[in-house]
This record gives structure tokens, sequence and C-alpha cells, in this order.
């Protein structure tokens, strides 16, 4: 009942928030590129509503939220498509908290530096493209963060011109259902996603001459791995994850490692490879090099593989020549990732 009262009231709050942003942004922008028709009104009764055309840029989707996550201590991950090569600012009661570029192809990532303490926020998005025309998004986010360590931020997706309602993605019940829904996958009880198998991270050991490589398999029974051209190695798939050595010296100049996904016949269900040099399994020195993936941010992968977002820094530390921005990592790169601490 709490929850929901907090999802109602940050919902109504939202939305008001949201009229009063409409205002303050297309006020001064969208007057002259809006055609305004007004019929000529004789009596109060007959009055029509004025019809108001908007503009192309106004009709298009133009910043698509893929991943809004907050965390209880109010570490917050956004992640989306916008338009190619553009300026992204997220903006909090006035404040612009975070700015990032989107990539070629329009993929965005922004991790704000502070964290959201307790309170109540609405998030707007505003994009600068290369023409300098400056665009504000449909949609904007509003998030609960209560400050306790215990409680898991409410998030909520509102459509700033009222035609959707809004909609929650993140609160205390929908969290259990999620890990219900894992749950039932490690189990096997019930798994709903196609036959899928990647390559997550691997790791050279000298001291007895093999590359390790991990990553996750659902629908399968069996990962087949190893280089190109080469005799593999195989493994059974736990809780929808695997782990397998690679017998071996140190790879020489450019290989392709590949994992296929095997079914109970031994039919290949789906493969995932990647292009690996040895002069980047020896620059790690024994540490664990990360593959990204797709909708994957530094801060994620600082808190899932060294348990503190803030980390991320480390991982810049160790690639400096190949993160350029913080903000943009791209799929199938390579990151050294540094030891955890004690």
């Amino acid at each position: 009942m709490k929850s929901s009262k907090a999802i109602y009231f940050l919902i109504s709050g939202a939305l008001i928030a949201a009229l009063a942003l409409f205002v303050v942004f297309y006020e001064t922008e969208t007057i002259d590129n809006k055609e305004v028709v007004v019929p000529l009104v004789k009596k109060v009764i007959d009055a029509k509503p004025i019809e108001v055309k908007p503009t192309r840029e106004e009709t298009a989707e133009i910043i698509q939220l893929e991943v809004v996550r907050v965390r209880p201590d109010g570490s917050l991950v956004i992640a989306g498509k916008g338009l190619p090569n553009s300026k992204i600012e997220i903006i909090s009661n006035s404040e612009v908290i975070a700015i990032t570029t989107s990539d070629k192809i329009g993929d965005f990532v922004a991790v704000p530096e502070k964290q959201l303490k307790g309170g109540e926020y609405f998030l707007s998005f505003r994009q600068t493209t290369q023409d300098n025309k400056i665009v504000i998004a449909k949609k904007s986010v509003a998030i609960n963060v209560t400050g306790n360590q215990n409680d898991i931020p409410i998030v909520a997706i509102i459509d700033t011109q009222g035609k959707l309602d809004a909609k929650v993605i993140q609160a205390p019940g929908l969290e259990k259902k999620e890990n219900i829904t894992k749950d039932d996958e490690k189990t096997n009880i019930k798994i709903t996603e196609k036959p899928n198998i990647k390559i997550l991270a691997l790791a050279h050991d000298s001291k007895v001459g093999q590359l390790v490589l991990s990553g996750i398999a659902y629908n399968g029974v069996q990962v087949n791995a190893g280089f190109s051209g080469k005799e593999t190695s195989s493994t059974k798939i736990i809780n929808g994850e695997w782990t397998l050595s690679i017998p071996g010296k140190l790879i020489a100049g450019k290989q392709k490692i590949f994992a296929v996904l095997l079914g109970k016949n031994g039919k290949i269900l789906h493969k995932n490879s990647i292009m690996i040099s040895g002069k980047s399994i020896e620059n790690a020195e024994g540490k664990t090099l990360v593959i990204v993936q797709k909708g994957d941010a530094l801060w994620n992968i600082a808190f899932q593989r060294l348990g503190l977002g803030n980390r991320y820094i480390d991982i810049v530390e160790l690639n400096k020549d190949k993160i350029k921005n913080p903000d943009l990592i791209y799929p199938k790169q390579l990151f050294i990732i540094p030891n955890k601490l004690n």
C-alpha cells in the first residue's frame, strides 16, 4: 500500500512538473513552428477546439529510453538511442546533472557523477544536434529515492504530452517479479528466451598455459568453444552460466575465439565469436578482460564485476588507449578489469 501511494503521488507530481516543463521548453521554440487555425466562433456552444499541427520534429520519437536504472544509493544509469553525433543533456529541476554524446548510430549512455539523494526527481532530456538545433524529448523520467539502502527506488517513464499513461519500470513489487523470472530460468522451470549464447569475459592463466572463457547461455545443454580451426573444449551450462578452459600457449597475432550452444541432439542452436590479439591478452597481465555487450555502461560493468559502480574510474585508467570518452563504449570492445578490493 505504501509503495502504491508513493507511485501515485510520484506520477501525479511528475505530470504537473511535465506540464510546467512543456510550457518552459516549448513556449519560445515552437510558437513560430506551429500553424494555428482558429475557427470563427458564433456562439459559445458552437465553439470548436483550436487545431494545432505539430512540426515534423515534434511528431518524431527523438530519444528512446532503453535502460533507466537507479540503485538504492542513488546511483543512476540511463542508456538509449537519439539522433547521431548529438549532445544529450539530462536535466533535473532546471539543473543539468549529466552530459553525454550519442555515437554515429545514435546510441548513448549517461552516468551522472553525483548520486541522487533522498527525494523526488523529474528528469527531462535536451538534445543538441550537429547543426545546433535543440530538441526536447517527448518522454521524461520520474524518480523517487527514499535514501534507505534497503529500499528500491521507484522509476516511471512519463509522456510529457499526456497521450500515454505513465509506465512504472522499477518498483519494489516489480523487482520481486523479475527475481522470480530469473529464478525460473536458473532452475529450468520456465525459460522463455530463445537459444542464446554470449562470451562475456576471458583471462589467460600463464601458470597452466590456458585461456579461461566465461559467459551466459540459455535453452541449450552444452557449450563448445575454442580458436577457429583448432580443437575445441566443452562444458555444461549451470544456472544459465558457463566457464571453460582452452589449453595451449598464448596466441600470436589475431585469432577468432568462438562459442557455440548445442541442444540435446548435438545440433548447433546459436553462435557467438570475437576477434582477439595475443598482445591484448599479454597487456592484461593475467587480469580479466570483459567484452562489452550492447547496452553496457562502464558504471554497470564496474558494479557487476567489482561490486562498486564508482570504480568505473579504475577501468578507464587501465584502458586509456581504448576509452576516450567514458560515456562512449561500443559492443565487442575488450577492457581490462582491475582486481576486486578486499
